[in-house]
């Protein structure tokens, strides 16, 4: 039967070394002590399910493990490879496998008596995700495709619902309510109303300027929360990759603590979530857009009114020169004939001796 439990160790050789008594570890760590030099002590722990898929379950197993992560503790705490010592003690327990580890620097001159926090907490994470390498992959491959879905379907339910409503000309936009669905929609009716509604409303409470999640104020990130809210009760395939992003977050946070994973759900929850909430706000814009362009439909339309009034105008003005023009002369043509008759009268009377 392969030895389950043991003492190992590098000391004073570049290669494993077991030992037989914990009187040599006790030995080993107190002529150290003497010389000045600090003695750090770790411990890795992992639980009895987890050693059975990792195989660690046999000295030999956890020599290999150690071997292989050792190097990390090394590293992080500054120490040169041909200065770096440690023995591991490694026991079996009903719920855990676990090794106790003494490591110091053999060449230490100054004492030291201080650690700080952030040291140990790097090792526990980074010897975290590299035992876990494959699952923590997996769940994280699992929370990124559940974020390229809930992407790829708000996409669509906002394009889905823009494609809705640009059916509709500015007379209907404008009267929302009971007339936009028709048998070409994509949605349902109640359903794209109330998100126009809520929408529009949302719309009316953001000031002009970059649309965007993080810079709402709080009363109108509480609108769009809700929003968020009614579609995802609305949306189930919505609602199972949210829920999937959530859980795969959840079994990569419980690989590093067990502890308030009740915070980090809500926290998960709200983050995606937030993506959902920016991509919602895309109808805003939308929205935005579309009155632009009405707008300047509108605006287009009221300037060919006045293209055509001024040109009407222009055009009777046009006619009423040109009358004025013919009625002058034919005034003057008027007057040289008046002119014309009366010298031809005068010469007339003139010659029968009329004259005065």
């Amino acid at each position: 039967m392969e030895q389950r439990t043991g003492l190992i160790g590098k000391v004073g050789t570049n290669e494993i070394l077991y030992f037989k008594d914990s009187k040599d570890i006790a030995k080993t760590v107190l002529e150290n002590t003497k010389k000045g030099i600090t003695i750090y002590e770790g411990m890795i722990a992992i639980k009895k399910e987890d050693t059975k898929k990792l195989n660690l379950e046999d000295l030999k197993s956890w020599e290999n493990y150690i071997t292989k992560h050792i190097n990390t503790i090394r590293e992080e705490n500054s120490i040169k490879r041909e200065d770096f010592e440690f023995i591991c003690a490694v026991h079996e327990k009903d719920i855990n496998y676990h090794t106790h580890i003494l490591f110091w620097d053999k060449s230490q001159k100054t004492p030291k008596n201080f650690q700080h926090y952030s040291i140990p907490d790097k090792i526990r994470k980074k010897l975290i995700k590299d035992t876990f390498s494959d699952e923590i992959l997996e769940y994280a491959k699992t929370k990124d495709l559940a974020v390229k879905n809930v992407r790829e379907i708000t996409d669509k339910l906002v394009d889905d619902f823009m494609e809705d409503i640009k059916m509709l000309d500015n007379k209907k936009y404008n009267k929302l309510k009971g007339v936009f669905k028709d048998k070409n929609s994509k949605l349902d009716k109640n359903f794209i109303e109330y998100i126009f509604n809520e929408s529009y409303k949302i719309k009316q409470m953001i000031p002009k300027g970059r649309i965007a999640y993080k810079l709402l104020e709080p009363q109108v990130k509480e609108e769009v929360d809700k929003l968020v809210d009614y579609v995802l009760r609305n949306n189930e395939d919505l609602k199972n990759i949210c829920d999937e992003y959530v859980k795969s977050k959840l079994n990569i946070a419980n690989f590093y603590s067990e502890k308030n994973l009740d915070e980090q759900e809500q926290k998960y929850k709200q983050e995606i979530e937030k993506i959902i909430a920016n991509k919602l706000l895309g109808i805003v814009k939308s929205i935005n857009r579309l009155e632009y362009e009405y707008k300047k439909q509108e605006t287009i339309a009221e300037k060919q009114k006045e293209l055509i009034k001024q040109s009407i105008f222009d055009l009777i003005s046009l006619f009423c020169v040109k009358e004025e023009k013919e009625r002058s002369k034919h005034n003057e043509i008027k007057t040289e004939l008046s002119k014309e008759a009366k010298k031809e009268i005068y010469l007339k009377n003139k010659d029968k001796g009329y004259e005065h």
